[in-house]
């Protein structure tokens, strides 16, 4: 058997491995039935679909009309861009409170793209801050901390 589609194959091992892992990782928990789910069912049914989707894509990439997809170069500054996003967020929110942790997410993550426009990303966190507001605090009524902790009451 022959490796037609890199892409394709390193894809489909990946996803087999992610699933395998999140099955796995499971069995800690108590299974429950698809009527009263457990803390496993959702983890190791996610886990099932992405080892079955897996081998699907795995598999098309063993197969004679595959594409000839070549692996190109890992590109470490957005991956490491967006989890430094994350993670500030994660460390602003109590702090600085929603809107600043958001301003941080969006403006630091959208420097790992090959365009950065200003504009775009202002527009982008003030219309992601209202949804934000919208939906967890007015709508859900959640307590979290919206503006910086020293501009609290």
């Amino acid at each position: 058997m022959q490796i037609r589609n890199a892409q394709d194959f390193w894809s489909g091992v990946l996803f087999a491995a992610f699933g395998a892992f999140f099955i796995i990782f499971a069995r800690e928990y108590d299974m429950g039935s698809a009527a009263r789910m457990g803390p496993a069912f959702f983890p190791t049914m996610l886990g099932g679909l992405l080892v079955l989707l897996g081998i699907l894509v795995g598999a098309r990439s063993l197969a004679a009309g595959a594409g000839d997809g070549k692996i190109s170069r890992f590109h470490f500054k957005p991956l490491l861009l967006v989890l430094g996003a994350v993670i500030a967020f994660g460390v602003l929110l109590r702090p600085g409170g929603l809107l600043v942790a958001l301003a941080a997410l969006v403006g630091i993550s959208s420097l790992g793209g090959d365009q950065f426009r200003l504009r775009d990303v202002v527009l982008l966190t003030i219309l992601l801050a209202l949804l934000v507001l919208a939906v967890f605090i007015w709508g859900l009524g959640m307590t979290i901390p919206v503006l910086p902790a020293f501009m609290q009451d």
